[in-house]
């Protein structure tokens, strides 16, 4: 079981929808749109209930464990979420002209170091 500290309250719920959530924030953390996403979480009562929480670029989220050991049929009691797929909105293809300013930067950059590791800056 995770506890996880969002938007300033925190929730219990199962160790694969935890890391599920942690994996999805980071690789999408830099997009430009929040989603809404649906989990089980562990009420104070013993009952489980669907939340929604809101992750957008901006989501910070802790997640400890909790002193128990896993509960039996957590999986059953906290489904993994389903996520909306990533948003491409541009694919820019490479061209000859790019590539050969690449080599040219890269040639550049080469040589500023090699003169760092000789000593010289390279000003006379």
């Amino acid at each position: 079981m995770k506890l996880i500290t969002y938007a300033g309250g925190t929730i219990l719920t199962g160790d694969h929808v935890a890391e599920a959530l942690l994996g999805y924030v980071t690789a999408h953390s830099r997009g430009e749109e929040s989603i809404a996403v649906d989990i089980k979480v562990l009420e104070s009562d013993g009952s489980t209930r669907t939340h929604t929480l809101v992750l957008g670029p901006a989501t910070e989220l802790d997640v400890a464990d909790v002193a128990e050991e896993s509960l039996a049929g957590e999986i059953e009691l906290f489904p993994l979420p389903v996520f909306p797929p990533a948003r491409v909105l541009a694919v820019e293809e490479s061209s000859a002209q790019t590539e050969a300013e690449a080599e040219l930067h890269d040639a550049d950059f080469n040589e500023a170091v090699e003169e760092i590791d000789q000593g010289s800056d390279g000003r006379r």
